[in-house]
């Protein structure tokens, strides 16, 4: 619990940070994606937490501007094929990334993000960088 109450506070104190350096339209697309990554941003795991995996499948897309199979997403992000394809299809629905020629073959679909997935990524760099600012000593 005290850990969790901890990562709780590290988290307000971010949010708070962030609020002070966004302008109008950060702020719009931080709102927005708060309410859809809400619940998946407080989870905690052993290694990895969903919102830093959902960063790496997007960089992972982001290196090719030709977009990424499911393979290669798979190992770029370091995730099985039963993680990847909950990820791929919550990113999907939720606009961050696009899929196409999905029912052809999957094989053959490529994912893109889209503008939502870039700034969600641009955002998550931002949290990164604030977090690594506020841990190093004065």
């Amino acid at each position: 619990m005290h850990a969790c109450q901890q990562e709780l506070n590290r988290k307000n104190y971010l949010l708070e940070v962030s609020s002070i350096v966004w302008r109008n339209e950060e702020m719009r697309i931080y709102s927005s994606f708060q309410a859809l990554f809400s619940g998946i941003l407080l989870s905690k795991f052993k290694y990895r937490d969903r919102a830093s995996i959902m960063k790496d499948i997007l960089e992972t897309i982001s290196s090719d501007p030709n977009g990424k199979t499911k393979t290669s997403i798979m190992r770029g992000a370091n995730l099985n094929f039963g993680q990847a394809n909950k990820y791929l299809d919550f990113l999907v629905v939720c606009d961050a990334i696009k899929a196409s020629n999905p029912l052809r073959s999957q094989e053959l679909a490529r994912y893109r993000l889209t503008q939502k997935g870039l700034k969600f990524l641009r955002t998550t760099e931002m949290w990164n960088l604030l977090y690594a600012i506020r841990q190093k000593p004065i």
